[in-house]
C-alpha cells in the first residue's frame, strides 16, 4: 500500500514539474517575443500594434503598416501567412516591398515567438483564428465564417441533355462569430435557361479552438424559387473543421433539404474532404478527396427503387493564383459509386473563390 502511495505520489509531482516546464517555456517564448517586436517591430507597427499615422517613419513608407491591435484583423490572418512575410519579405506573399525579410535575421524559434506575441496584441475576443479558415470544398460545407464571393459552376453529364447550373456566393461577416450568406443560382438545360433559387441564410460559429484546430457551426438557408418550376426549400446544417497535422486539414458536414412543397423531394447529405496542405506559400496547388452521401427521403420502389445511401467521391484540388492565396480556383470532378442508372454520369465542378478582406482582385500577384 505505502509502494502505490509513493508511486501515486511521484507521478503527480512529475505532472506538476512537466506542467511547470510547459508554463515556463510559454513564459519564456513570449518574454522573447515582446523583445523581438521592441526591437524590430514596433516602430513602424506601434508599440502597442497599432501603426502612428503621424509618425515621420510610417509617413516615409508611403503605405500603412498592419494593424495588430485591431482584433477581426488579428484574428483573420493565420499566422502560418504572418510568418511567410516575417521570413521572406512582403513582397514575396504580394504585399508591401516595404516591410522586410527576416529570414537571416531570426532563427526560427524567434520568429514564431514574436507571432505569438503579436497574436495577443489583438486583445481579448471571440472571433474564430484565421488558422482555421480551411479551403473551401466542393460539396462539404465550409465552418469558418468569411468574407468572400464565390462563382460556381457545375456541369452535369447525364442521359438526355447535359445541364449547367451558376451559383454566385457573397458571404460576409456579422459580429465576431456570424457570417450573412446570400446565393443566386440559374440553370441551363438544352434548351431552357432560367433563375432557380436566391437562396439568403446565416451562419453562426458554436465553437471553435485554435490549440485544437477545430470549429464547428450552425447554419441555415432558405430556398426562394425563382421559377415557376422551382419549389421552397429549407437548408440547415452543421459544418466542421479539424487540423489534424501541419499537412493535412478535414472538414465535415451534414445537411437537410427539406422541399417545403413536396416532402418527396427532400433529403439530407453528408459529405467530408481531407486537403494535403503540403506548403505555406498562397500560389501552388492543393489536391484533396471528398466522399458524399446523399439520403433520399422517398427512395420509391420496385425496381426503381434508390439505394438509402447515394454514394459518390470527388477529387479535386484548390488551385491557388495569387501570392497570397486569397483568389483561387477550385475544380473538381463527382463520379457517382452506386444507384448510377437513378443519378447522373459524372459532374465536374469549378469554383473561383475571392476572399476579398485579404485584398482586392488586382493584388498580390
Amino acid at each position: 500500500m505505502d509502494r502505490i502511495k509513493l508511486l501515486l505520489a511521484a507521478a503527480l509531482l512529475a505532472g506538476g514539474f512537466i506542467r511547470m516546464s510547459y508554463a515556463d517555456e510559454a513564459a519564456t517564448q513570449m518574454a522573447r517575443g515582446a523583445e523581438i517586436y521592441a526591437q524590430s517591430c514596433a516602430a513602424c507597427h506601434g508599440p502597442s500594434g497599432g501603426p502612428d499615422p503621424d509618425s515621420p517613419l510610417v509617413q516615409s513608407l508611403g503605405v500603412m503598416p498592419a494593424n495588430f491591435s485591431d482584433a477581426l484583423f488579428n484574428s483573420r490572418e493565420p499566422a502560418s501567412t504572418w510568418k511567410m512575410v516575417i521570413t521572406h519579405g512582403g513582397a514575396a506573399m504580394g504585399f508591401s516591398d516595404k516591410m522586410p525579410a527576416f529570414g537571416d535575421a531570426f532563427p526560427e524559434q524567434d520568429i514564431d515567438a514574436v507571432l505569438v506575441y503579436i497574436k495577443t496584441l489583438g486583445g481579448e475576443h471571440d472571433y474564430p483564428d484565421g488558422e482555421l479558415n480551411l479551403f473551401l470544398p466542393v460539396r462539404t460545407k465550409k465552418a469558418f465564417p468569411e468574407d468572400e464571393w464565390v462563382w460556381k459552376q457545375r456541369y452535369t453529364g447525364q442521359d438526355g441533355d447535359n445541364a449547367w447550373k451558376n451559383t454566385l456566393e457573397y458571404e460576409f461577416r456579422v459580429g465576431e462569430r456570424g457570417q450573412g450568406i446570400v446565393e443566386v443560382t440559374h440553370e441551363v438545360e438544352g434548351d431552357d435557361s432560367e433563375f432557380g433559387h436566391f437562396e439568403p441564410g446565416f451562419k453562426y460559429v458554436l465553437m471553435h479552438d485554435r490549440g485544437t484546430g477545430f470549429i464547428l457551426t450552425g447554419a441555415a438557408q432558405v430556398g426562394v424559387p425563382l421559377n415557376s418550376d422551382a419549389n421552397w426549400e429549407f437548408l440547415p446544417y452543421l459544418a466542421f473543421g479539424k487540423i489534424l497535422s501541419p499537412n493535412w486539414v478535414l472538414q465535415g458536414s451534414g445537411r437537410l433539404k427539406f422541399d417545403l412543397e413536396d416532402s418527396d423531394g427532400s433529403s439530407a447529405e453528408l459529405a467530408g474532404i481531407a486537403h494535403w496542405v503540403h506548403t505555406d506559400w498562397g500560389r501552388a496547388v492543393f489536391p484533396a478527396l471528398e466522399l458524399v452521401a446523399e439520403v433520399p427521403f422517398e427512395r420509391g420502389s420496385g425496381p426503381d427503387r434508390k439505394d438509402a445511401l447515394q454514394w459518390s467521391v470527388l477529387p479535386q484540388a484548390r488551385i491557388g493564383l495569387n501570392k497570397r492565396g486569397n483568389i483561387a480556383l477550385n475544380a473538381g470532378v463527382e463520379l457517382p459509386v452506386n444507384d448510377r442508372d437513378d443519378r447522373y454520369d459524372w459532374r465536374a465542378y469549378v469554383y473561383f473563390i475571392w476572399d476579398f478582406a485579404d485584398g482586392g482582385l488586382f493584388d498580390g500577384w
